[in-house]
């Protein structure tokens, strides 16, 4: 091997390395501020929803069901939208307590999105949702549409969290920490309102 080609070849390793252990997205459990964000992750972090909540997007999406679901029509309902695909392992992980969630609490007013980015669309998705058994809303963004509607989407899964008043009020980067988040959307869900999340 040519000695100058190994200085590139050692950096061109140890990139693949850290992309390696970053994985498809951050591991973060919230974006909140709380967590103390370094330099680095600051830039990802985005607005700040929980203190400034903004209106969601008005998108209208069509399940993989040919259900159409416009995110303006959905009042009164607290609406998780998913950002996830098939080869993302922390998006197949939280899948299924999306699921459970979904059972738990559809009946309230929750309503689940998961809007898949593959590339391949429906022919992959479809079985992948089929196989898992997934409850929820599916929707395939292969032109990335949904996508950019959203602010500061920095890798997969990413949640917004929209409030009964249409807002989004939280974006989690990374697998979504159900058990966390439970209680404030129970909360949301009783009310009818916005709470503090």
């Amino acid at each position: 091997m040519n000695s100058s080609m190994r200085p590139a070849l050692c950096a061109l390793l140890c990139l693949s390395i850290v992309v390696g252990l970053t994985g498809c997205g951050s591991d973060s459990k919230t974006s909140s501020p709380d967590s103390a964000p370094k330099a680095s992750t600051a830039a990802r972090s985005g607005p700040d929803y929980k203190k400034n909540p903004v209106p969601a997007p008005s998108v209208t999406m069509t399940t993989l069901d040919g259900d159409t679901i416009r995110l303006d029509e959905q009042r009164g309902k607290v609406v998780l939208v998913n950002f996830w695909a098939t080869w993302c392992s922390p998006c197949r992980k939280e899948i299924p307590d999306f699921v459970n969630l979904y059972s738990e609490l559809q009946s309230d007013g929750l309503l689940i999105v998961g809007v898949a980015t593959d590339d391949e669309g429906e022919r992959k998705v479809g079985p992948f949702v089929e196989k898992h058994n997934v409850n929820y809303p599916i929707v395939a963004d292969t032109s990335r549409t949904i996508e950019s509607k959203f602010e500061a989407m920095y890798g997969l899964p990413t949640t917004y969290v929209v409030n009964p008043d249409g807002q989004i009020v939280r974006r989690i980067l990374g697998i979504f920490p159900t058990e966390e988040m439970r209680p404030a959307l129970e909360s949301m869900l009783a009310d009818g309102t916005a709470v503090e999340t």
